[in-house]
């Protein structure tokens, strides 16, 4: 009987959080790849991450990089300005790790990446602030007026002696 009772209550409670480890590997993408080929390359990163979990994601969008990135590939020097930037936030075991980092270090469409520890968040829920103030209750808001300029009278001497010492 009591067994039934502590299932009864174990399934009245908040699910349990999974203990898996959260990580996100964000990663710059050579801008060669072009349009056309990010879906194969965030495809192939989805592969490498094997069984984990996805629990959130951001398809690569192309933007300007800081600073030039130079890397030496196929006996040459390449530059990029620019790259394709993405995230994956995934949970997955601490022994997976090493792996993904070694198939992302040799992928050639890979330009840089980094993978980090985080937390299990729900990032679709959009926060908002808040403001209240009591001295501003039941009043409605009004954008500000400011006083209209009165032009002065310039006499022409005083407009003459003005350019003169402008351009004198």
């Amino acid at each position: 009987m009591a067994e039934t009772a502590q299932a009864a209550l174990a399934s009245t409670q908040a699910p349990a959080v999974s203990k898996t480890p959260v990580y996100e590997v964000g990663f710059h993408l050579v801008p060669t790849v072009g349009e056309d080929g990010l879906g194969a390359v965030v495809e192939k990163i989805r592969k490498m991450l094997g069984d984990a979990e996805i629990i959130k994601e951001s398809y690569p969008v192309k933007m300007t990089l800081s600073y030039v990135i130079e890397r030496a590939t196929q006996g040459k020097r390449e530059k990029y300005s620019e790259s394709y930037f993405g995230w994956i936030k995934f949970a997955t075991e601490r022994e997976a790790l090493p792996q993904l980092q070694a198939t992302l270090q040799a992928m050639h469409e890979v330009m840089r990446f980094l993978v980090t520890e985080t937390t299990r968040e729900d990032l679709t829920a959009q926060r908002r602030a808040v403001f209240s103030s009591d001295r501003l209750e039941g009043k409605t808001l009004e954008k500000p007026t400011s006083m209209p300029e009165k032009p002065s009278e310039v006499s022409e001497a005083e407009l003459d002696k003005s350019i003169e010492a402008l351009t004198g």
